[in-house]
């Protein structure tokens, strides 16, 4: 077995739940803070020393390459891509990402590319080693906007994922549930078997193996984590950070222009703009007179007219803007309405 650990990015989904922005854009490549979601996986698998990973790829497949290229070469990392023809699901993309990696037989560490946080992978993976488990899952507890899943006991072993229950686990009603981050930390060689066609890796393999009592476990993390695969998750957890940005340690932000106010570039702001905090504004942004900004925003590539009044949006790359923005993500052209 190898020494090395790899890394793998799930990428290929549809991103339906962000359209019409997935539409010109796919999931991975959407900004979040400035910064392509893709680029915060791979920040976090350069920090646990991961140098090689897997990207599976369909929903505008050639898109994604460029972008990990030049991140990847940033990093000293090397990539590899899995085109998936026809989408494989979780189980079929995870199999695929092995392929890629010419099936070698390692430790691997696998993220989704529409989730950002800060945890320290190293000594999860590092505990995971030393506990002899094939799989180990990151998890924590469930947040009220997530979907949970996934049930721990007092003393934080491993009792239940969806309708799967280890033999002798305890009643519902006495575990704790938790939410999966998406992060799973594997040995290859129990994958193997995982069919390279759809399929879904809890059904197919988590599930049966609880159930048969083997070697599968959790890790509770700490650290900032969030999935934003809705516009309404991308603001809100956007506008989190910028409320509190001591919650995410890797959040870009330059020194700030003001209280709750951060501009790439001030001379590019007009003075007698008006702003109400937290307000995000990119290099790539000009700010005329008259306009009012905020709270709630975050925008680059973008010219404010005077007279605009934006609230409670994220804007990227939407050129000469005026009139009114607001309880929007809108995106290279494209704009979703947040209800």
């Amino acid at each position: 077995m190898s020494e090395e650990i790899f890394g793998g990015v799930l990428c290929a989904g549809f991103g339906t739940r962000l359209e019409p922005l997935t539409d010109v854009i796919p999931k991975p490549l959407l900004p979040f803070l400035n910064t392509p979601i893709i680029a915060y996986a791979l920040e976090r698998l350069h920090a646990a020393e991961v140098h090689r990973f897997a990207i599976n790829l369909h929903h505008l497949p050639e898109s994604i390459p460029p972008v990990v290229n030049l991140l990847a070469g940033q990093f000293g990392m090397r990539p590899v891509y899995a085109r998936e023809w026809e989408i494989l699901g979780s189980g079929g993309g995870i199999r695929g990402l092995i392929r890629a990696l010419d099936d070698v037989e390692a430790t691997m560490v696998i993220l989704n590319g529409d989730s950002v946080m800060d945890v320290d992978l190293s000594p999860q993976i590092a505990t995971h080693r030393a506990s002899g488990r094939s799989i180990t899952l990151l998890t924590r507890p469930r947040d009220d906007d997530q979907p949970g899943r996934v049930f721990v006991d007092g003393s934080g072993q491993l009792q239940g994922i969806r309708d799967y229950r280890r033999p002798g686990a305890p009643p519902d009603a006495a575990l704790i549930e938790h939410d999966f981050t998406g992060v799973h930390i594997v040995e290859t060689g129990a994958l193997m078997d995982v069919p390279l066609d759809f399929c879904d890796i809890i059904d197919t393999l988590y599930g049966p193996l609880l159930e048969a009592d083997g070697p599968i476990g959790i890790q509770q993390v700490d650290g900032f984590w969030a999935a934003l695969d809705s516009p309404k998750l991308m603001l809100q957890t956007a506008a989190a950070v910028l409320r509190e940005p001591s919650r995410f340690k890797l959040a870009p932000l330059p020194e700030p222009h003001a209280d709750g106010l951060w501009f790439y570039e001030p001379e590019k702001i007009d003075d007698k703009a008006e702003f109400s905090p937290p307000v995000f504004l990119g290099a790539n942004t000009v700010v005329e007179a008259g306009a009012k900004i905020g709270p709630n925003v975050i925008a680059d590539g973008v010219r404010v007219k005077a007279g605009t009044k934006i609230a409670n949006a994220v804007i990227y790359g939407m050129g000469e803007i005026d009139g009114e923005w607001i309880d929007c993500v809108a995106v290279a052209g494209e704009v979703a309405a947040i209800g």
